[in-house]
């Protein structure tokens, strides 16, 4: 069997990150949010994981894949394409689809969870795989059969059982974690799926149960990468990274053993790290830790499922952080329902406050197959689903128009990237980088 992967992505997407709906960079109308966005756009770029592992699975038992960015490829002598399709570019993809149709050259699969929560949106497909694919990948790599209609894929329980990701598909050079950590290149690993937690925004629940997998196994996949693909560092794409203290710790003690000396990002929550905790992992590795912070109305945020932790434990390990080397990002959300302008500029002002190396302020953003998706259905105004990216207004808000959330989000962006406290501890962080 041949396959192709095909994949349309602009830069500063990630297809991984959001739950596999993707999410984008896309802020402000000032010259100021446009130099962030520039940068933000032309640093980073992730590669998106999921293709990795249906190419390993497919070579796996024989078969050719190649893969795709951005074109329109000849797919004469092909068996099969397969999109990972999203929400942030769902309009291109599916034009694609429709012209790759039109060429009649080889059946047109899709998968992710856009796909197995409206399946109905990918009508031109010849298959629509509904769950985490690597099941009916397996499948269908085993038979060399090519069902077509929707295909029930179930998630994968014993994560060990999967082939390591296969990056040679990619150009591996053009990876780059840049500037959380600048060595290169850089990928993602899982070290679990899913999220045991109950926020109900939260996507990271369309896809199955919380699995992890063995600190031993990751460990050799780690070495692995090291040794067949030279990378120099990597990002634990799991939602909740040191979820279980105790398999953190051997994780952690077992790449030092392995005097492996990469670089690498997690995230994770506040409540689930401790300075002992992290004074380990600093020393395998760990240069990066993003955590949710989301609001300092923590009343609204437990109406979302969300348990935050307590100010001061934020601010302990956010301190602590600093003390000792690693980059915190810290996420906002701009415009929770109910929501206030006095609240956002509460959460503003306090983002100041915590100083991380990075804040990213997103704007309140409901995704399909989430309870607050479903809850919230009726005041969602926007057809375009491209602009459920976590950067644009889909839904009316009880307090705020659409214009001042866009306002408020400038205004936390801007104001915290171009203050002098920020840039001196930007500097600080890049002086430290060199040391």
């Amino acid at each position: 069997m041949k396959v192709a992967l095909l994949e349309i992505k602009n830069p500063g997407d990630s297809k991984d990150f959001n739950g596999g709906f993707g999410t984008t960079f896309e802020i402000g109308r000032s010259y100021k949010s446009k130099i962030l966005a520039f940068v933000r756009r032309n640093l980073e770029k992730n590669p998106t994981l999921s293709y990795a592992y249906i190419s390993a699975i497919f070579k796996k038992y024989g078969h050719k894949v190649d893969y795709y960015e951005n074109k329109l490829p000849n797919l004469k002598g092909y068996d099969l394409c397969l999109m990972h399709v999203s929400l942030i570019r769902h309009n291109e993809e599916t034009k694609l689809i429709s012209a790759l149709k039109e060429k009649k050259q080889c059946r047109i699969g899709v998968y992710g969870p856009l796909a197995t929560v409206q399946p109905e949106l990918f009508y031109r497909s010849d298959l629509v795989i509904i769950g985490e694919p690597e099941e009916a990948i397996i499948n269908m790599a085993k038979s060399g059969i090519i069902k077509r209609g929707r295909i029930n894929s179930q998630p994968i329980n014993d994560l060990d059982q999967l082939p390591f990701p296969d990056w040679s598909i990619f150009l591996l050079k053009d990876f780059s974690l840049s500037p959380l950590i600048s060595a290169k290149p850089a990928i993602f690993v899982h070290a679990s799926r899913g999220c045991p937690y109950g926020c109900n925004y939260c996507p990271y629940k369309v896809f199955g149960t919380y699995r992890q997998r063995k600190p031993e196994n990751v460990v050799k996949e780690l070495k692995h990468l090291k040794e067949k693909y030279h990378i120099k560092s990597f990002y634990f794409r799991d939602p909740t990274f040191s979820i279980g203290e105790k398999r953190i710790e051997e994780l952690a003690n077992l790449i030092i053993k392995e005097k492996l000396n990469l670089k690498w990002g997690c995230e994770t929550r506040v409540d689930l790290l401790t300075a002992p905790l992290l004074k380990l992992l600093y020393s395998s590795g760990l240069r990066c830790v993003k955590l949710g912070v989301e609001s300092t109305d923590h009343q609204l945020l437990n109406s979302y499922g969300r348990k935050p932790p307590q100010i001061k434990k934020q601010e302990e390990i956010v301190k602590f952080c600093k003390k000792t080397g690693i980059k915190v990002v810290a996420f906002y959300i701009i415009g929770i329902p109910n929501d206030t302008r006095e609240s956002i500029l509460s959460t503003i002002k306090y983002s100041h406050k915590l100083n991380t190396s990075f804040a990213n302020f997103t704007i309140c953003t409901p995704i399909p197959g989430t309870y607050f998706y479903n809850n919230i259905k009726g005041k969602i105004f926007e057809k375009n689903l491209n602009k459920f990216d976590n950067f644009h207004v889909v839904f009316n808000h009880k307090h705020l128009s659409k214009e001042e959330i866009y306002s408020l989000q400038e205004k936390a962006i801007t104001s915290y990237y171009f203050r002098v406290r920020y840039i001196g501890r930007y500097l600080l962080d890049k002086l430290a980088e060199r040391e």
